[in-house]
């Protein structure tokens, strides 16, 4: 993964964007289903508002290249994986 492709703020979520940025949908989510609460919580611990607002920032409003980056597309992916990992953790807490 090119650090130089994704935003200062964001680097330390490389770590967790090369195990959870599934670019495949099917395989993300089933990733999250077969996952423990544990393993959620680590998903979803690295996301405060400042690091969603930065990451919204970026994935929203793309450099003009065509087509974007690797790094795009997993951060992509990884943000995919906490909004459905967020929602899975929220129901097995309740």
């Amino acid at each position: 993964m090119n650090k130089e492709n994704i935003p200062k703020t964001l680097h330390f979520l490389i770590p967790i964007a090369k195990e959870w940025g599934i670019g495949d949908d099917g395989y993300r989510s089933e990733k999250i289903d077969n996952s423990s609460v544990t393993e959620l919580k680590e998903l979803t611990k690295y996301f405060s508002d400042n690091v969603l607002r930065d990451l919204n920032n970026w994935l929203e409003n793309p450099t003009p290249i065509e087509p974007q980056t690797e790094e795009y597309y997993t951060f992509t992916s990884l943000y995919q994986a906490f909004e459905y990992g967020y929602i899975v953790l929220k129901e097995l807490k309740e």
